[in-house]
């Protein structure tokens, strides 16, 4: 059965959504768009479709992936026409291609993750002051922050080696950070851990309550038999 690979954004309303909401509302918009779905089995079967990495709720997402079976070949640009006519406010699709017979699945394939994260000073930063702080925090050999677990308690995690790249400048007197950062199936290291560490070890003058993030993209995204992206 063929499988598309779909590209959408988060926003507006939408970025409030939770990921289980998310979930049933791309169930809805499927029904209603009349695609020839593949359901699950069950007392209860659902569209067979796999999202990539959650989103949190509030964060935007710019470049999110779904991948959708379906029961015959549609033309790409029918599939997303049809998913576009039924989409609520603040979701989007901005691309969808087919994956090639044998493509590894969405989660598989993610490793990685890129995002700007904004919070507001809280005192005086010169440029060069911000460039050799970040500079300091990622020549640290290791970056422990307390995360909390499933069963309501604690354990601390080294996030350095999750930490890839990380950069930042001053505007109108917010901290804009770009961080590309470990996800996927192998682990995960959230934006907001990064931005507090860089607040407590670091000494980053900024609002961390009051920061906004914004997922730009999920990696690596290959080249599928046809030159297509297929991520």
């Amino acid at each position: 059965m063929p499988r598309y690979r779909i590209e959408f954004k988060k926003d507006g309303p939408a970025r409030y959504i939770s990921h289980l909401d998310l979930v049933r509302t791309l169930e809805r918009v499927m029904r209603r768009a009349g695609l020839p779905l593949v359901f699950s089995r069950g007392f209860n079967p659902h569209p067979r479709f796999s999202l990539g990495a959650p989103l949190p709720v509030g964060v935007r997402g710019e470049r999110e992936y779904l991948d959708l079976e379906l029961a015959g070949d549609l033309p790409a640009v029918e599939v997303q026409r049809r998913l576009a006519d039924k989409l609520p406010p603040g979701l989007a699709v901005t691309g969808v291609w087919p994956v090639p017979p044998g493509a590894p699945a969405l989660m598989a394939t993610l490793q990685g993750a890129t995002y700007r994260v904004t919070a507001p000073l809280a005192g005086d930063l010169p440029a060069r002051d911000l460039q050799h702080l970040l500079q300091e925090f990622l020549a640290a050999p290791e970056i422990i922050v307390c995360r909390k677990t499933k069963d309501g308690g604690e354990k601390n995690i080294d996030i350095r080696p999750g930490i890839h790249a990380l950069s930042g400048r001053v505007e109108d007197e917010r901290v804009v950070l770009e961080m590309d950062l470990q996800a996927g199936s192998r682990g995960n290291v959230r934006p907001e851990e990064v931005v507090r560490a860089l607040a407590e070890r670091g000494g980053l003058p900024v609002l961390v309550e009051e920061m906004d993030i914004t997922r730009t993209g999920l990696y690596p995204v290959e080249m599928g038999r046809d030159g297509r992206r297929v991520m």
